[in-house]
């Protein structure tokens, strides 16, 4: 398993399992994209292989290919999504032992997407777990943890990787070295955004809908612009999709000082540019930001469209 632009990290983890000092309760936060799930697969490695995550025997590949009976992808088995129930029914099987080996891997990823009860039904097994228990968390955002679960975990921040790093790993999963560059350079780096986007699945479409409201917002068309910013009615594809359109207007911003654009989207950057003012572009782009981080008093997402376009003055 390659951990690109993880050298530091993954030197950091290999010590300390060399040592049989793993803690039993391992988080890892960062970024969305920066590789924390690969990484979570990883630790289970190094808390199962007898050969230290070699990646080469059976063991290293079945957890791989996400198939080890003895590790346990908790989102994955409540549907994508924690649920009350599923959780429960999952978590039940916490008092059976190990089928092969000595331990039993949980790994809950996004754990900052659960509720409050699932994140306190957690708290006395990760207290008081059983000897064979070991459990592995992912997310992006601890503010949203409860005191009592952090304080029992043992935290690891995940760097952003290196757009070189970057570029490398697309280039080894068949990239073309030209589009590997671009995405790498485009988002800073991010292996998961790069890789959603060539999925060509829902990232995809969050940045065309970017796209039709930065076209809008070029022509400053309040209408147009809340109509392509609906298009989007869960919160957190309205946060990504603001996220990538600060992205434009960081670049029209870019743009005005001199510099160039960036990232995708570059046309409606340049009309964007064209169109505001410096000081309009440093209050659109601190209102885009306060609408991906759902700032602005936890408002509905027509609302949140409605104060953009307000700060828009359009």
């Amino acid at each position: 398993m390659i951990l690109y632009g993880k050298s530091g990290l993954k030197k950091r983890l290999d010590g300390i399992a060399k040592k049989g000092r793993l803690p039993h309760a391992i988080l890892f936060s960062g970024r969305s994209g920066v590789g924390k799930k690969i990484l979570a697969r990883y630790t289970a490695e190094l808390f199962l292989c007898e050969n230290g995550a070699c990646g080469e025997c059976s063991v290293c590949r079945n957890i791989e290919n996400g198939v080890h009976p003895d590790v346990i992808f908790v989102k994955r088995q409540c549907g994508d999504k924690y649920n009350a129930e599923s959780f429960r029914e999952v978590l039940s099987g916490t008092v059976i032992r190990p089928n092969n080996g000595a331990v039993k891997v949980y790994v809950f990823e996004d754990c900052d997407t659960m509720r409050p009860e699932h994140q306190n039904a957690l708290l006395k097994l990760i207290e008081e777990p059983a000897d064979y228990l070991r459990f592995v968390f992912t997310c992006e955002n601890t503010s949203v943890i409860p005191e009592t679960v952090l304080s029992r975990v043992t935290e690891f921040e995940v760097p952003d990787i290196p757009i070189k790093d970057c570029e490398q790993a697309l280039l080894d999963s068949g990239v073309d070295k030209k589009q590997a560059r671009e995405l790498s350079e485009m988002f800073a780096g991010n292996i998961g955004k790069c890789k959603a986007v060539l999925d060509g699945g829902d990232e995809a479409l969050l940045i065309e809908s970017a796209e039709r409201a930065a076209s809008a917002l070029g022509r400053r068309d309040g209408f147009g612009l809340c109509a392509a910013l609906s298009e989007r009615t869960d919160r957190a594809e309205y946060s990504r999709v603001m996220e990538y359109l600060s992205l434009m207007i960081r670049d029209a911003l870019a743009l005005k000082y001199g510099g160039e654009a960036e990232f995708f989207g570059k046309a409606e950057s340049k009309k964007i540019a064209e169109n505001f003012t410096e000081d309009e572009l440093m209050n659109l782009l601190d209102a885009a930001f306060e609408s991906a981080k759902n700032e602005i008093y936890n408002l509905n997402l027509a609302l949140a469209s409605t104060y953009f376009v307000s700060r828009a003055n359009i």
